[in-house]
């Protein structure tokens, strides 16, 4: 697990809608916790709140009221890729939120941020109802500190919390500038999400040409070099990324079973095809810098 600061204190030209705050938490070390007055407390408590119903709401209602309730350009990033995600989905997604406790443990002040902590007791429940398939249940248990941001006075964003038992920031590698381009295509890989049991990779995919560019199932994938050569681990790709349209830029997702490294891996698509095919490599080795470890208790595949 990363070894991180609790609340980064980064309020650099805050805009109430894209927040420039990095850096997440771990428990507040208990000295550094001074109990808040009463607005503090009931608005921290709120935007909780308010942030475990727009995460339960956001398949339905979209991502944005939860994007004006995070902080950081970690859970800025889970924000945005959770409504691809939920846009590439090929069904319904359900959801349910059981909220049992919420409790202020108290502010925390550093020199150049204002936050707070909150005790959370909840749990949010999709149930994913493919047009072709089984209906599927993923519970999200978030119990655990949740560490804000102070943005005002008396208005917070959430910019860490625990799921599963793992701190999501732990779970969330950005990448910059990592992109490839071949011909008039241009591959951009933005970030993975380490969540068990699965590594979702982020990318955007642009198009200057003319015609479109057709995907070729064969070369996208995870290839793991095994020593004798490479393996191939299939995984689920959006269909958005099966065709890019000439002129066009897409954003999709490649999801694969969670690995216990990224040495050896490779991450690889490929459009077109014949001699005029246009192949995009990434290897993970010290671009993915930290491989979170399992939730206490859970399996990883």
């Amino acid at each position: 697990m990363r070894t991180r600061a609790l609340l980064v204190p980064v309020l650099l030209g805050l805009a109430a809608c894209s927040p420039e705050l990095a850096g997440p938490v771990a428990p507040i070390a208990e000295a550094q916790v001074t109990p808040g007055p009463a607005l503090d407390a009931g608005a921290a408590r709120e935007a909780v709140v308010s942030f475990i119903d727009a995460y339960r709401a956001s398949p339905e209602q979209g991502v944005q009221p939860l994007a004006r309730l995070v902080a950081g350009q970690e859970l800025g990033s889970w924000v945005r890729w959770l409504d691809v995600q939920h846009r590439e989905f090929d069904g319904t997604i359900d959801a349910a939120s059981d909220v049992r406790d919420v409790e202020f443990i108290g502010t925390l002040d550093a020199r150049r941020a204002s936050g707070a902590q909150v005790g959370l007791s909840a749990s949010v429940t999709f149930v994913f109802d493919p047009a072709k398939d089984a209906p599927i249940e993923l519970v999200r248990v978030l119990d655990g500190p949740v560490t804000l941001v102070r943005t005002e006075l008396g208005a917070y964003r959430v910019i860490d919390l625990l799921r599963n038992g793992v701190p999501m920031s732990d779970g969330i590698e950005l990448f910059h500038n990592e992109e490839r381009t071949e011909g008039a295509v241009t591959v951009r890989l933005d970030s993975v999400f380490m969540f068990p049991p699965n590594w979702q990779f982020n990318v955007i995919v642009t198009n200057a040409g003319h015609e479109d560019v057709v995907l070729d199932p064969s070369g996208a994938a995870l290839f793991v070099d095994s020593g004798a050569g490479f393996e191939r681990v299939n995984g689920v790709i959006t269909p958005s990324l099966g065709v890019i349209p000439g002129g066009g830029t897409v954003d999709g997702l490649m999801v694969f079973p969670a690995q216990d490294t990224a040495q050896g891996r490779v991450l690889s698509l490929l459009y077109g095809s014949g001699k005029d095919a246009l192949r995009f490599e990434f290897p993970l080795d010290g671009l993915v810098t930290v491989v979170p470890p399992p939730p206490p208790g859970e399996e990883t595949a």
